[in-house]
């Protein structure tokens, strides 16, 4: 219920100044186990993937962002759950499993980190092996303008145009472990939302 209402409130304060536009978010299956899969050039990017889906969507955030109390539980409300940057965290990977398990939709970021330039980078195999794992279908998203609109650095946000393009859903098989092919997926994953930007 706090997750819908600090959702719609957001978005359309993001409608008004961002001029923001979903475009495919009926691709978006509506049950089942979904990882969102967009492209990262900002740190606005897990507000707008969250308007993009018309169900709950849970994500990971820096550990550090849950020290403060206040604003820890904040996030939460949000569905946000704690990763370690040092190296790989093996409790957020697992709850992120769980999750999907559980039949709910995650957020991640292929390339696992920010761009510097913009440009879509190489992705990581993790986003694979969340899928194998789960048999959780991805849905690529190509995100366009939040990078301009706070730029890496910037303090107060600017008020560009922000536009998010969502794709059709990949399936997957579930329960192959074979590391070529936790690759294979990031790979695909990131060819979709390729093909989404040149679409754009």
């Amino acid at each position: 219920m706090i997750y819908f209402i600090s959702r719609n409130i957001l978005k359309l304060f993001f409608k008004i100044f961002f001029r923001l536009k979903i475009v495919g978010s009926a691709n978006c299956p509506k049950t089942g186990p979904l990882i969102i899969a967009p492209n990262h050039t900002s740190f606005l990017d897990p507000l707008i993937a969250g308007f993009a889906v018309p169900r709950p969507l849970n994500f990971m955030a820096r550990r550090s962002l849950f020290k403060n109390k206040f604003f820890g539980n904040i996030i939460k409300s949000v569905n946000a759950f704690p990763l370690k940057r040092e190296g790989a965290d093996v409790g957020a990977m697992r709850l992120a499993i769980d999750k999907l398990c559980q039949g709910k939709a995650v957020l991640i970021f292929p390339e696992g980190t920010r761009s510097k330039d913009g440009n879509l980078g190489e992705p990581r195999a993790g986003i694979g092996f969340l899928a194998a794992s789960s048999g959780a279908n991805i849905l690529p998203c190509y995100i366009k303008g939040p990078r301009e609109a706070l730029p890496k650095g910037a303090i107060f946000p600017r008020f560009k145009k922000i536009t998010v393009y969502v794709g059709k859903p990949l399936k997957m098989d579930k329960n192959k472990s074979e590391k070529e092919y936790y690759m294979q997926i990031a790979e695909d994953t990131m060819a979709a939302i390729k093909d989404l930007k040149n679409k754009a």
